[in-house]
């Protein structure tokens, strides 16, 4: 299985133990699930800052799509950092707000000589590098304990993305603006520190680079990524 099909997976194994954690709260066996008694000690409502760090995978299929001319294939992955500002708000078992995030991005190398169905790797190796990737995200989660959070996020996703075929026109750099989707689990060690977990999904749509065959046409690609990070926060 391929770096970029494992990361895929990840989501789907977040949604099954999501699953499971909230059917364990149930009562006595009946399908409406328990509520979390509120700890007097600690409110989730509130703004958080944190850090993460985690790895990133996913493929691209370079060319010019609009003159239907595919080219090779880049797999782009790598570790990533970054930093996250955040605002919660609690009503009974239900945690909801949103964060803003940047970090750094991934990237991905295929040698030069490399042959598509139309574009080859000639001048130089065909590259991707996604420099940095913004993240703006609305959140929706459960308590299963009240320490213990389980949640989905949605979101817009900005890249700043260089790439193409090096020593070639078709190099080039540009802003690519798409979309997220993750699910992730934190934990409260205390009133202020928190850890967490997410594995995430990013499209940034149709990426451009330089020129196509012609000045007029844009060398491209089309792909996408995920990811899984762990991360903390402080809550104030």
């Amino acid at each position: 299985m391929s770096k970029s099909k494992i990361a895929l997976t990840i989501p789907f194994v977040l949604a099954a133990i999501t699953t499971a954690a909230a059917a364990g709260s149930l009562n006595d066996g009946s399908a409406t699930p328990a509520t979390v008694a509120p700890d007097p000690g600690l409110d989730w409502s509130g703004h958080y800052v944190g850090g993460f760090a985690g790895y990133g995978g996913g493929d691209y299929t370079q060319g010019v799509s609009q003159a239907g001319e595919v080219g090779v294939e880049v797999t782009v992955d790598g570790t990533f950092a970054g930093l996250r500002y955040g605002r919660n708000w609690q009503r009974s078992n239900l945690v909801f707000g949103f964060d803003v995030s940047i970090s750094s991005g991934i990237d991905g190398i295929t040698p030069q000589g490399t042959s598509g169905p139309f574009w080859v790797c000639g001048t130089g190796d065909c590259n991707i590098s996604i420099h940095a990737l913004a993240m703006g995200r609305g959140r929706l989660g459960r308590l299963v304990t009240p320490r213990t959070l389980v949640y989905g996020a949605a979101g817009l996703a900005v890249g700043d993305i260089g790439g193409g075929i090096y020593n070639s026109v078709q190099q080039g750099s540009s802003t690519a603006v798409g979309y997220t989707l993750g699910l992730g689990m934190e934990y409260r060690i205390n009133e202020k520190i928190s850890l967490y977990g997410e594995a995430n999904y990013v499209d940034l749509g149709e990426i451009d680079f330089g020129e196509g065959s012609t000045p007029a046409e844009t060398f491209d690609a089309k792909g996408d990524f995920s990811t899984v990070l762990v991360g903390v926060n402080y809550h104030f």
